[in-house]
């Protein structure tokens, strides 16, 4: 108890299971920061990417939880990774982690890279639809991820002869996708809008439900009837199970107040993403609800 009333006492491990430069990482440095102000410890970033997110979450579930060690996943590491690889994922997000809180939401876009000759969605369909044609190549930053499984839905949907490239993470696919060694990729819209201003990227389709402001013009994937899984991209944060209620309590309305800082708010909204905060049994129905809808999509594949 008197551990629980003097925490935090000293700073906090805040793991991302994603490389450096991506879209999860700037989201969780720029959350930690404000947590470090909130709470007035050091809350000390540490990137431990690899198996699409799997390493880092694994990690954070076997550690103690005592509010010394949190997770800051995206969808994919918490959802699409659970889904794919069942039986090489050791652990549950439903049953290893407590939710603080799913504090933004993001939509991934398939771009095509500008020298691509790619110009619309029709013109991609046309392209890999040619019988004798080459594989139109596609980025994927893993097994279950949104930039595999929403492209892969596309591509089943219309037909396509597609090629899939693996990478560890969406920079390194953001940057092959950008030099042009890959014909399309579906990205988060934060990672790739500084790109799509200067003219090397191409939006084809928003994922999701909603078209983007700053893309008022390019079709959503519901419009084209591909309506489930909803392939929105949330990301977050989580403590170990277990973890003392009185921790949880002061995390989540810490991790509250930085989700709605305006800091956060400028990185978010600044990049085509939308602030929310969801905890306890909200954000646990939602992981319920992707879960269940993510296992459906799988199944359909094989």
């Amino acid at each position: 108890m008197a551990e629980t009333a003097g925490w935090p006492a000293h700073p906090i491990r805040y793991v991302v299971p994603w490389p450096a430069g991506g879209p999860t990482d700037t989201f969780g440095r720029t959350i930690a920061s404000e947590l470090s102000r909130i709470l007035g410890q050091p809350v000390v970033v540490e990137n431990r990417p690899g198996a699409t997110g799997a390493i880092g979450a694994q990690s954070v579930a076997r550690s103690r939880p005592d509010g010394y060690t949190l997770l800051a996943p995206n969808v994919t590491a918490f959802i699409g990774n659970v889904v794919a690889s069942p039986g090489t994922v050791r652990f549950d997000p439903l049953k290893d982690f407590v939710p603080i809180g799913l504090f933004v939401d993001s939509s991934v876009v398939l771009w095509a890279e500008a020298s691509s000759g790619i110009r619309n969605l029709d013109g991609l369909l046309t392209r890999a639809r040619q019988p004798d044609g080459e594989p139109v190549s596609f980025g994927t930053t893993g097994s279950g991820s949104v930039s595999e499984q929403s492209v892969e839905q596309l591509g089943r949907h219309f037909r396509l002869n597609l090629l899939k490239v693996p990478y560890q993470g969406t920079a390194p696919q953001l940057a092959d996708l950008v030099a042009g060694h890959i014909a399309i990729g579906a990205v988060d819209y934060p990672a790739a809008s500084g790109h799509y201003h200067r003219g090397r990227l191409v939006p084809l389709l928003v994922i999701g439900r909603h078209r983007l402001l700053e893309l008022p013009g390019v079709p959503t994937s519901f419009e084209l009837g591909l309506k489930e899984p909803d392939f929105t991209i949330w990301n977050g944060l989580f403590a170990p199970a277990g973890t003392p209620p009185a921790v949880v309590s002061r995390l989540r309305e810490a991790t509250r107040q930085a989700a709605y800082s305006e800091a956060f708010r400028k990185i978010a909204e600044g990049q085509g993403s939308r602030v929310i905060f969801q905890t306890g049994d909200e954000a646990l129905a939602r992981l319920r609800d992707e879960l269940d809808s993510r296992r459906r999509f799988q199944h359909s594949l094989r």
